[in-house]
């Protein structure tokens, strides 16, 4: 009967070991997942971010300096320096009073100096000037070529020739010519049918004024920057609330690390539920105890103790750091544990015991204490006595069953 029950609180000690260390891998191997997709989300989300920002200030770039980088050639015929021509900049028919949008564009070679002076009344034949709009000279291949823009209208019906000998240039030699431009051609019409007789005719209301068509150009550029814009604001908050709500569920799936004499109490506690020694596995005892002692240190200390030899930890700072007591037992426990694996030394029962009760004194004696300012859930956390019922009862049921072994 006493066998049976010590078979079986072995097996129920190493099954609790081995289920205790596979879940810990468990978990620290999906925290470190959870973690590296979180990472390549958050890369992907800056990535795409920055290459929209890029696209778009590479795009509105390339469309205000297309023609500074890339200027058209001039239109000049071989062996001429400079032209000038009327261009009309809408359709006809015009009436009375309509505005009547004209441009004079001059090209020239570079190192061609002009000179334009305004437009007289016999310029105009008989037009009224409405609006000039300053010059507006860009680059081109060779030269550049120079556009003025003006505003006509007529008040009454007939033809009308828009001509200007007011263009004088000067070559790089000082040589000083005048350009010859070809008059413009303009017809103004009646609002009046062609075929109305005076009984037919009769008097109507005044005919509000006519305006240039609307130019929806700079309304279109403003949707698609303001979609833009939408667009990446909607992104960046998302990613942001992503990033809080990952953050806050980090914090809330990663509780706070146990402290290393509470992880050392429970180990110890399984170690003597599984009573080892009283089975005959020596080895198996001493490794798993030497193991329990080299975990303490490497949590309390962050000390690599597990992957260190028995001489390195008695060599380490860490060890040079304890009380003399304290040092002592280090020694005893890890250089008599490595006899026990190494040289199949066979220590009496009693050893055992007494090895044990120093590994759980050295704990004890080397816990981390809470600091003073600390509040009570933090202290019962940092010293483990919400844990000591359970450990008790493990502890006593381990001594009940070497009692009854």
């Amino acid at each position: 009967m006493a066998k049976s029950d010590t078979s079986a609180r072995e097996q129920t000690g190493r099954d609790g070991w081995n289920r205790e260390s596979r879940e810990d891998k468990e978990d620290r191997g999906k925290r470190v997942e959870r973690e590296a997709e979180r990472a390549r989300l958050r890369r992907l989300a800056v990535s795409f971010s920055a290459f929209l920002v890029l696209a778009a200030v590479l795009g509105g770039g390339f469309l205000l300096l297309k023609d500074r980088l890339f200027p058209p050639a001039l239109s000049l015929p071989e062996g001429v320096k400079v032209s000038a021509a009327w261009r009309l900049e809408a359709e006809g028919p015009f009436r009375i009073g309509d505005l009547i949008p004209v441009s004079l564009e001059i090209e020239g070679v570079s190192g061609v100096d002009v000179r334009q002076l305004p437009l007289s009344a016999a310029d105009l034949g008989g037009l009224e000037l409405v609006k000039e709009e300053e010059p507006v000279t860009r680059a081109r291949k060779g030269g550049w070529r120079r556009r003025t823009r003006y505003l006509f209208t007529a008040w009454r019906t007939g033809d009308y020739r828009l001509t200007t000998d007011n263009i004088t240039y000067y070559t790089v030699d000082g040589e000083e010519a005048k350009v010859a431009v070809e008059p413009l051609e303009l017809t103004v019409v009646s609002v009046l049918p062609a075929d109305l007789t005076p009984e037919t005719a009769s008097l109507k209301e005044d005919k509000g004024p006519v305006g240039l068509p609307p130019d929806y150009r700079p309304l279109l550029l403003a949707l698609v920057t303001g979609a833009f814009l939408v667009l990446l604001f909607l992104l960046l908050r998302r990613f942001a609330r992503r990033r809080g709500k990952d953050g806050e569920a980090a914090v809330e799936e990663l509780p706070p690390p146990e402290p290393a004499h509470v992880i050392a109490r429970r180990r110890l506690a399984a170690l003597r539920a599984a009573d080892l020694s009283a089975a005959g596995k020596i080895k198996e005892y001493y490794s798993e105890l030497s193991f329990c002692l080299r975990e303490y240190l490497e949590n309390r200390y962050h000390l690599p103790a597990l992957e260190m030899t028995s001489g390195e930890i008695l060599q380490s700072p860490v060890q040079a750091g304890l009380p003399l007591t304290q040092q002592a037992a280090l020694a005893e426990v890890l250089n008599l544990s490595d006899l026990v694996k190494f040289a199949k030394h066979r220590p009496a029962e009693e050893t055992a015991a007494a090895l044990f009760s120093l590994v759980e004194e050295f704990v004890e004696a080397t816990k981390e204490e809470p600091p003073a300012g600390a509040l009570p859930g933090e202290k019962e956390a940092m010293t483990g006595e919400g844990e000591t019922p359970a450990n008790s009862d493990q502890t006593g049921s381990g001594k009940a069953g070497e009692s009854r072994a």
